[in-house]
């Protein structure tokens, strides 16, 4: 059964956030040594559990979904071996997990891209906060050095929705000071021309809610989502002037975490009982600024899928955050349901968040994919067949 963020949030209303009284599930071994949740087929005629924000652990059953449905779509991700943790939720409750060889939920994951959804929510709230006019804004309202420039007319919401004029180019992450880099860069072509993914335009978020806000942007998702959604283990990074938090990338967070996130946006900017960000801005961010992209947020239709030859019945609604390397976060609003999926982690909390070639969110060594690495790259799994296999869990 599908419903509208506001159904749920209406259903979250009248019944309390609590939960309900069951007990979590216990974690248990599989032969491959693969930790996954418990679970049993004898509540197959229970009662459907209405919607929490608790993420309690409950037996797949009593969302109306099979373990053979979950398990499916677990084992979809984890065919791709450079898997670390993956959560799925439906309805506020935790119906699925698994966790590679020797981690567990204890275990922090990085963001690297998936980050940009974070900064994103952060423009919104700042909007409505009245530091921010509007999308419509000129940012060289703000960044003033784009006053009499090739970019005074660029506006927030071209920065959101990639639209700047910058093109990619993956030369910041070697940068030391990268606000400055990104404020320094080029255009590629006349503002809102086209579409182009960059760094440095996500990285222009870092200014942009220094300066209209007076917060730092690490300070200012401490306070507007971190803290209110009681995220207390987090890495934030920073450039290598340790001065400039890192917008576009690098957020550690445990899994459970970065599905509060996504849970966060599947119900409208709605946590418990407070609105964290605004309910518009957070319609606007998934609408499609162009064909495939929102406000910092991917949209799986079928202009995402061009290229896929796959006929496979996909859900029309879902969007999602993607980070390098296979860090992902996928949110189906109208089903309840979010998927995190995050890649194999090599950090240690001692070494600090302080960005140089020594120390970064290192995910490449999994992956197959640093620049020493021998080898083919570890391929991932299919996006649209890991669609498919969400759309089986609604009810």
């Amino acid at each position: 059964m599908r419903l509208s963020p506001t159904a749920i949030i209406l259903i979250l209303s009248l019944v309390g956030c609590g939960g309900g009284g069951g007990s979590s599930q216990n974690s248990a071994e599989t032969s491959s040594g693969v930790s996954q949740p418990s679970t049993s087929n004898s509540n197959q005629t229970a009662a459907i559990l209405e919607p929490t924000w608790s993420l309690e652990r409950k037996d797949p059953t009593e969302l109306g979904t099979t373990d053979q449905e979950v398990t499916a779509l677990l084992d979809h991700i984890f065919s791709d071996t450079a898997t670390q943790s993956v959560l799925i939720s439906k309805r506020g409750y935790i119906i699925g997990e698994r966790y590679a060889d020797g981690y567990d939920e204890t275990d922090m994951g990085t963001s690297w891209s998936v980050a940009k959804s974070f900064y994103g929510a952060l423009i919104g709230i700042a909007i409505q906060e009245k530091w921010i006019d509007s999308v419509d804004q000129k940012a060289s309202e703000i960044i003033t050095e784009w006053q009499n420039s090739d970019k005074s007319e660029i506006t927030v919401g071209q920065i959101l929705a990639m639209r700047s004029g910058y093109s990619l180019n993956d030369d910041i992450f070697f940068q030391t000071d990268q606000t400055q880099y990104a404020i320094d860069s080029p255009l590629a072509r006349s503002p809102n021309a086209v579409w182009s993914y960059s760094n440095e335009n996500s990285q222009l978020m870092e200014p942009l809610i220094r300066r209209a806000t007076g917060l730092d942007a690490h300070s200012y998702l401490i306070e507007k989502l971190l803290d209110p959604m009681n995220i207390e283990k987090r890495g934030l990074w920073l450039d290598a002037t340790a001065q400039n938090p890192l917008t576009y990338c690098c957020i550690d967070l445990l899994p459970q975490d970065f599905l509060k996130f996504g849970l966060l946006f599947a119900r409208a900017g709605q946590w418990e009982d407070t609105q964290l960000v605004p309910a518009e801005f957070v319609e606007e961010s998934i609408k499609p600024h162009t064909s495939f992209y929102g406000y910092q947020w991917w949209l799986l239709n079928d202009s995402f899928f061009a290229n896929n030859s796959s006929t496979d019945t996909i859900p029309d609604d879902v969007f999602a955050a993607f980070g390098l390397n296979g860090q992902k976060i996928y949110v189906w609003p109208s089903a309840d349901v979010v998927v995190v999926v995050l890649t194999i982690y090599e950090h240690f909390e001692n070494q600090g968040y302080v960005l140089s070639s020594q120390n970064f969110p290192n995910t490449c060594e999994a992956r197959n994919s640093c620049p020493s690495s021998v080898g083919e790259e570890v391929t991932t799994f299919d996006e649209r067949a890991l669609l498919s296999l969400m759309e089986k869990l609604d009810d």
